[in-house]
């Protein structure tokens, strides 16, 4: 049984070098919508790590975020 997703963020910017992080969000017991929303806030504590230093934060954060959950979802569904 599937009890955790491993969110691993691999972030390569133009700017700086390729960073990694990685968070754990466990799966028991929970909705669909509370794994998602788990999922959310696991890619913003990743990339608002990742993004420390980068010219267009902002920009950086967003894009980081976006694509942390669009992985994490896709590699949730193969599971």
């Amino acid at each position: 049984m599937i009890r955790t997703a491993l969110i691993a963020a691999v972030v390569a910017f133009a700017a700086s070098s390729a960073s990694a992080s990685e968070v754990r969000v466990s799966l028991v017991g929970k909705s669909a919508e509370q794994i998602n929303a788990d999922i959310l806030d696991a890619a913003r504590t990743v990339c608002a790590k990742d993004v420390i230093g980068e010219t267009m934060i902002l920009g950086a954060y967003g894009r980081c975020v976006k694509a942390t959950v669009q992985v994490t979802q896709q590699k949730l569904a193969a599971l």
